[in-house]
């Protein structure tokens, strides 16, 4: 597995007064992202993070991977790492870190809103769909970001029933990448 060259080392966790988005390692992340990071897979999905790590052992991500396999791109979107690509997961600082989005403050808020707004420009350089099933606070956040950007993201709402939700997006995106 190769992983992204973070050089800071350090636990990233979200405590009053301390704004993971600045936290060394999360900054070089970005840097990264931004500026380094490539797919060549032309749909991508979104999916929520969790509170497993790596994302990737939750239920709803198994059931997303089940369907996409490797021919979607999945991202979790995060505070504070922005987007997670799937090959990632198991690296520092993705696979440790802690941030529960109730503790987010409304500047961070915005600082998550400005750089996902960056980031989704970088992202659409290389997917031609960009697909979100996401629960409200994500959900919110990453529409505000796409308006910023100009762009286009089909985002659908995680509802109730999140298993029914994660296997109609992956679905919907299977079938974009295969009409490709």
């Amino acid at each position: 597995m190769i992983c992204p060259p973070i050089t800071y080392r350090g636990r990233v966790v979200k405590e009053d007064g301390i704004d993971p988005f600045k936290h060394p390692s999360v900054i070089e992340w970005h840097n990264y992202l931004f500026t380094e990071w490539r797919s060549k897979k032309r749909v991508a999905l979104l999916l929520p993070c969790t509170e497993k790590k790596p994302y990737h052992n939750s239920p709803t991500h198994i059931i997303a991977e089940s369907i996409v396999k490797d021919k979607v791109q999945l991202y979790s979107v995060s505070e504070p790492m922005l987007l997670v690509p799937r090959e990632f997961e198991d690296c520092y600082p993705f696979s440790d870190y802690d941030y529960p989005p109730s503790k987010m403050t409304r500047e961070e808020r915005e600082e998550f809103v400005r750089l996902l707004t960056t980031a989704l420009k970088v992202l659409e350089s290389y997917h031609h769909h960009i697909i979100a099933v996401l629960p409200k606070h994500h959900f919110s956040v990453l529409s505000e970001a796409s308006k910023l950007s100009g762009v286009k993201i089909e985002l659908l709402p995680f509802g109730r029933l999140a298993f029914r939700s994660i296997k109609e997006a992956s679905l919907k995106a299977l079938k974009l990448s295969e009409g490709l």
